[in-house]
């Protein structure tokens, strides 16, 4: 369990992967890596069908075994376009998931290991977020809670010359799910979960915070589909972009 950390009351929890930043090119190689014996190193070395596969089916993605459900359809032709296409296939390769994300992440460390430069230009972060992430910090308590490895977050927020304390990074290993990370944080930190905001590009990470009482925003620029930000808007959830969402937050927190 992380230590508690002094709080300026309000705390703000940001996802990464599609929030921070576009991970897409390297979740590709990396979901293929770990699928096939076949080692690539960037995404036009993967078969057109699976590389297209994983990026248009990313939006439903919650975890990183959840790849293998992406790469297992389109080796069975069978099209994942919506919510429900998706749940079905999770049902299907439930039990191979955990199995899967464990070979996951011994790809994404090969790869990085191998070059590391390389493997951080497969990634992009959003135009606008070191700055925006830097007065955050400096305004409230922030907080990465993210299905990502620590070892790779603390990397970029490095590159970004972004200061988040180790102990305030929720990886992979830290919860089952964001609203187990943020009850954490709640507990450590003292803060009632209405005092707690999270940004997220997934609004089925968001609906689980907001019904527990967090402050739920959605990321307009990160991963989903049409279908997920209207779910978003009809449960009252606003849809953020790259040019205002520090502001929207920085409102939140003085409405405090």
């Amino acid at each position: 369990m992380n230590p508690a950390v002094p709080s300026k009351q309000r705390i703000l929890v940001l996802d990464f992967d599609g929030v921070l930043c576009d991970s897409t090119p390297e979740c590709v190689v990396t979901a293929w890596n770990t699928w096939q014996d076949h080692f690539a190193h960037c995404p036009n070395e993967v078969p057109v069908v699976y590389r297209t596969a994983v990026e248009e089916g990313r939006n439903y993605v919650k975890t990183a075994g959840e790849y293998l459900i992406l790469l297992e359809s389109a080796c069975d032709s069978i099209p994942i376009v919506s919510q429900e296409d998706y749940d079905s296939a999770f049902q299907k390769h439930r039990c191979q998931i955990a199995a899967f994300a464990e070979r996951f992440f011994i790809a994404r460390d090969r790869l990085r290991r191998e070059d590391e430069n390389h493997w951080i230009a497969l990634h992009e972060i959003y135009e606008g977020i070191p700055e925006s992430l830097r007065q955050g910090v400096s305004n409230m308590d922030c907080y990465i809670v993210t299905g990502k490895d620590a070892c790779s977050v603390k990397l970029f927020l490095q590159k970004m010359d972004v200061g988040i304390p180790d102990a305030r990074i929720y990886d992979k290993d830290a919860a089952h799910d964001k609203l187990s990370a943020i009850r954490t944080i709640s507990e450590n930190s003292n803060v009632p979960l209405s005092s707690i905001a999270l940004l997220d590009d997934n609004v089925n990470h968001l609906l689980p915070a907001l019904d527990a009482g967090c402050y739920a925003a959605m990321a307009g620029w990160g991963y989903h589909s049409e279908e997920h930000l209207k779910l978003a808007k009809t449960r009252g959830i606003p849809v953020l972009g790259l040019s205002n969402w520090i502001n929207a937050f920085m409102e939140w927190k003085l409405q405090g």
